[in-house]
């Protein structure tokens, strides 16, 4: 469903260390979700069970005992048995939920727990979706003749408000196979004074069996010292029994400082392995700002579209020529354009050619399609051209010099593809599949070569659940993705939901609602508070900047296939 927020997740690090929580489904606000990274001032601390509790108010403690901040399972372990206190292991996962109902069943040894299971987390903090309705038996004893519980389920149960109070999205940071951009995994993590531990526990656990296309220079996990101390300023994170020879100690210290680089006054990252201090940035501290030559986010910041057949570049709500022969000589029969620092690319307005030129106007190359969609550049400045010949998706892509090249799209060949985007790591794909009600959001991984660097082929595709009904999805940085969709109240607006559908906001990150006009399409810069535009059913184009609202770009002439190039 459009409006099941969920989110959220727990990393065994911090559960380890206490106890973790997180989100759940209900409606979705209209704000955007800039919550503070500082540590939250509001503590919990559940209470113990009181004598002769019942077996229901046992459980409904034990719940409740889960949700203690700081995160601690101390209390938690209060309402089992000692056998079950041992061997309960809370750092296996977390489980999502909304509405418990906490019943006895039986002769009173054994409650049940119904809940609705809206999403799961793995102990590295990942998130899937949840079965839904779920019915948890938990059996209890007496000790010492209090009801105590001695099966409790692995991991943590948690519930929404939870997650809203505590838990922000981080990233964590992998390198492509070829070893040249840094591609962001989002988790979710209690903003506590273990945040720099568990964002790099998170980052030790490695990128997962889904994630083949990255990969990590970490080195084994058993060789993370499990704390990672903050002390003016600068995290100390340390390997022990590992072979100098055998790191790229460049690459790991990429990952690593740009990882820890979201920890709330954080101004420097030490690695020691062993008794060594790494410093490949030429100091024992690295500062949080070092490694950005694999930042890609603002890869893509410059905003181009058509005038009256005429280039402009677009600066907020400026609009001005481009400089030389695309900004003065009318394009007649051009509906949409792409620009790269080095090329450009023009579609025509039937949608079956493709012209290829350089920046000063000579003619590169000329491919031909049938239904061909808007052309899109990436942040290594080659276009993507998808089209429909004999109603199979082909996918090319084609560099500065007009070469292209046909890759394996998965299972995009056999899907009805509306429009296409790349992340601005070059990392990722996004999909609109369909159209009306039955239109879906698909992601999936941009496989490379090792050696060359030369984009390969595409993963198979995985739904987005929570942007069902949404089109013209485009990435808005490396884990989230703007799209137009229908808000809670009905009414058409720019959304946008995490890589892993954890969560849902409304209005181009929830700074503002659209107005009614009809959107076409939605276009995001990737820089932090990049600039948004909307392309009208009429044809002219409205802005949304930082912390403003929409607005309508030069209301004279229409402007339309607006796009971002590096």
């Amino acid at each position: 469903m459009m409006w099941r927020r969920i989110g959220g997740a727990a990393l065994a690090v911090a559960v380890l260390a206490g106890c973790a929580a997180i989100p759940s489904s209900g409606p979705v606000t209209e704000v955007v979700d800039d919550r503070s990274l500082q540590q939250s001032t509001v503590r919990y601390q559940p209470a113990l069970p009181a004598d002769g509790a019942s077996p229901t108010d046992i459980v409904r403690g034990f719940l409740d005992a889960m949700l203690a901040y700081p995160s601690s399972t101390q209390t938690a372990t209060a309402f089992l048995t000692p056998d079950a206190a041992r061997s309960w292991r809370p750092q296996d996962g977390v489980v999502i939920y909304d509405g418990p109902r906490v019943s006895e069943t039986g002769d009173g040894s054994r409650v049940s727990v119904t809940l609705d299971e809206v999403g799961r987390l793995t102990a590295a903090g990942r998130y899937s979706t949840g079965s839904g309705g779920r019915a948890v038996s938990i059996d209890l004893e007496q000790v010492d003749g209090q009801w105590r519980v001695n099966n409790p389920p692995n991991g943590l149960l948690v519930t929404s408000k939870f997650f809203d109070d505590y838990f922000r999205a981080f990233n964590v940071y992998y390198f492509d196979h070829p070893a040249k951009r840094l591609v962001p995994v989002p988790v979710h993590l209690p903003v506590d004074d273990r945040l720099a531990a568990a964002l790099v526990g998170s980052l030790e656990a490695g990128p997962g069996k889904d994630q083949p296309h990255l990969q990590s220079f970490l080195p084994r996990a058993d060789a993370l010292r499990p704390t990672v101390p903050v002390v003016d300023g600068v995290a100390e994170v340390g390997f022990t029994g590992v072979d100098r020879g055998e790191l790229n100690e460049d690459l790991l210290s990429a990952q690593i400082v740009r990882t820890l680089a979201q920890v709330p006054s954080l101004t420097g990252v030490s690695i020691a392995v062993d008794d060594h201090v790494l410093s490949p940035t030429g100091s024992e501290v690295q500062p949080v700002s070092a490694w950005d030559v694999y930042d890609t986010d603002r890869a893509r910041d410059r905003a181009f579209g058509l005038r009256s057949g005429r280039v402009v570049r677009i600066v907020d709500n400026e609009v001005s020529p481009l400089a030389g022969v695309w900004g003065t000589e009318v394009q007649k029969r051009v509906r949409a354009v792409a620009v790269s620092t080095k090329a450009i690319a023009l579609l025509d307005r039937d949608r079956r050619q493709l012209e290829i030129a350089d920046i000063d106007g000579r003619a590169r190359a000329s491919i031909a399609g049938i239904r061909m969609l808007d052309p899109i550049v990436d942040a290594d400045g080659r276009f993507w051209v998808v089209d429909r010949p004999n109603g199979r998706t082909r996918i090319r892509v084609v560099n500065a010099e007009g070469e292209a090249r046909v890759i394996d799209s998965g299972d995009l060949v056999r899907r009805d593809v509306r429009s296409f985007d790349v992340s601005p790591d070059a990392g990722r794909f996004v999909v609109g599949v369909g159209e009306g009600s039955d239109a879906t959001v698909r992601v999936g991984n941009i496989i490379r070569t090792t050696k060359q660097d030369r984009v390969k082929s595409l993963s198979d595709s995985t739904a987005i659940d929570a942007a069902e009904g949404g089109w013209s999805p485009v990435w808005t940085n490396g884990v989230r993705i703007a799209f137009l969709g229908t808000n809670r109240v009905g009414t058409p607006s720019v959304l946008t939901v995490l890589v892993d559908g954890s969560s849902v906001t409304s209005g181009a990150g929830g700074r503002a609602v659209l107005p009614d006009l009809s959107a076409r399409t939605v276009r995001v810069g990737s820089r932090t508070n990049a600039d948004s535009y909307v392309t009208a059913g009429d044809g002219f184009l409205w802005h949304l900047g930082p912390g403003g609202t929409w607005q309508l770009v030069d209301a004279d002439k229409p402007i339309t296939s607006v796009g971002f190039g590096p």
